[in-house]
């Protein structure tokens, strides 16, 4: 079962069994709060419009790679009450652990380039509008920025640039508050999108566009500063 569905289907048993509750003690969600969580991520990396700059009759390709990695996030935020059931919420993430390297290979024409790529220093800001399901469910969605450094290592030792880029998140979540105590934990899924960002290789020079999206599931434990 993926990420996805598994979190939907969790939203829906937590609609179910508290459905004939009041709703109530939305403050319990408000104020200042950090959270770390641990989970798993699936990537995917494609280029497009490839050209060899150094003689653009040559014929170029690189297949799209694919990785997956576990993944450690620590993050702050605030939520702000707006009535009994919904809260607005502001989110900060970092990414706390480097992505799985994941290796290409680049046809010019004859030839294959090797390159091996991973990320780093992932940061996303997200708003997060909520909904309170029971007095101490509260279900929400993200939509937000992200910024995050691409790191390489050209198989030849050559030179490889670093490159920051940017891009959008998209998340939905649950969090779940223990009873007479300001801790609660949280399941989430986000889709990070990067957007298509024209590049040019230092070894080989090819121009291209890097387009890039992730999907991760994350479990984790937070704190309320009411």
């Amino acid at each position: 079962m993926s990420a996805r569905f598994t979190l939907f289907y969790l939203i829906f048993f937590a609609l179910c069994i508290g459905r004939g509750e009041a709703f109530a003690q939305t403050a319990q969600f408000e104020g200042f709060n950090l959270h770390t969580g641990l989970g798993a991520m699936s990537q995917n990396i494609f280029k497009a419009n490839m050209v060899y700059l150094a003689n653009p009759a040559v014929p170029i390709n690189s297949p799209s790679d694919s990785m997956s990695s576990s993944l450690f996030n620590v993050g702050a935020g605030y939520t702000k009450v707006l009535s009994e059931q919904f809260t607005l919420g502001l989110e900060f993430n970092m990414s706390a652990r480097d992505s799985k390297p994941t290796h290409s290979m680049t046809y010019i024409g004859p030839n294959t380039v090797g390159l091996t790529m991973w990320n780093t220093n992932q940061y996303t800001l997200s708003f997060a509008p909520g909904y309170l399901l029971t007095p101490d469910t509260l279900v929400y969605s993200k939509i937000g920025v992200l910024r995050i450094t691409t790191m390489c290592a050209n198989d030849s030792g050559a030179p490889c640039a670093s490159n920051h880029l940017s891009g959008r998140n998209f998340g939905l979540g649950v969090k779940q508050a223990l009873k007479d105590s300001s801790n609660y934990f949280y399941i989430e899924s986000n889709k990070n999108q990067l957007f298509s960002s024209p590049l040019v290789t230092r070894s080989n020079p090819v121009a291209y566009t890097l387009n890039a999206s992730s999907i991760n599931f994350v479990f984790g434990f937070g704190h309320d500063f009411h």
